[in-house]
């Protein structure tokens, strides 16, 4: 597998293409969020945005409601992040430095929601959250539930959901935490091989690779037509543990409406024993 850069390597032409996996050696610097200081109001830029005062239940609809300063940093993380057309980009309030994205996308007939959770804090943070998707009526389509230790600075977290009808992009967080870090993250890289399988099906094999003894846990892979927008999204969970961990993500998939130009990964490795 040849090693190659931070770009995309080549346009998927055919069944086989080379792409560069971003790194997350995000170091903490100034432009990052400091969890200890107290956060500012922020207003919305698109469509409404409503937010319980009292509680943590925050619904959103429709677009992006980050400030400037957190557009910047994000646009800044040279990560896949910025490849992926994003329907909705939020942080929850008090939370200013956990970003939600949200983009829809749909499998074959079946409806999916890609919720992502990014950390623009300087420090790992341990994100704790459950709530629903609403459909296009208003009503619930899917329960949505993370619990994901000592996310890195500038790493993204990513989950495909499946809805049981069409979603809105609408997310009603019931609750939101950040509980004690029990673990530490770990910068890292890695390349990986978009191809096909002896069936026809596509795969991508891939390695992460770390300075540090870790754990990859989960790979989210994401296929994106030209302009970001998700066509499909499948991950692997890697509990092997070394300075080099390979892996295949398996996609159920022989063809696509339409054509992928690009890949987007995401990971958050842990250090390990």
């Amino acid at each position: 597998m040849k090693r190659v850069n931070m770009k995309l390597a080549s346009v998927i032409c055919m069944a086989v293409a080379v792409f560069s996996m971003t790194t997350c050696d995000v170091k903490a610097s100034t432009g990052y969020f400091d969890p200890s200081t107290k956060t500012q109001e922020q207003t919305g830029t698109t469509t409404k945005k409503t937010t319980s005062l009292d509680t943590e239940e925050t619904s959103s609809i429709g677009g992006s409601y980050l400030t400037a300063e957190q557009q910047s940093i994000i646009d800044n993380l040279g990560t896949d992040y910025s490849k992926v057309n994003w329907d909705m980009q939020y942080s929850i309030k008090g939370k200013d430095g956990i970003i939600i994205s949200v983009a829809d996308y749909m499998d074959g007939r079946y409806p999916y929601l890609l919720v992502a959770v990014t950390n623009i804090y300087d420090k790992d943070v341990t994100f704790s959250a459950s709530g629903y998707a609403e459909g296009l009526r208003g009503e619930e389509v899917a329960d949505i539930s993370f619990y994901e230790d000592a996310i890195r600075p500038g790493s993204t977290i990513a989950k495909a959901i499946y809805c049981d009808g069409t979603p809105s992009c609408d997310i009603f967080w019931e609750y939101v935490d950040f509980p004690n870090v029990y673990s530490e993250s770990v910068s890292w890289g890695g390349d990986w091989h978009l191809t096909t399988d002896t069936d026809g099906y596509y795969k991508i094999d891939y390695n992460i690779d770390s300075n540090n003894y870790m754990m990859p846990g989960y790979v989210t892979a994401l296929l994106l037509n030209k302009n970001g927008d998700i066509v499909d999204a499948a991950y692997d969970y890697s509990a092997d543990k070394g300075y080099y961990v390979s892996g295949t993500i398996q996609f159920f998939e022989k063809g696509y409406d339409e054509k992928v130009v690009d890949v987007a990964i995401f990971s958050n490795p842990l250090k390990t024993k």
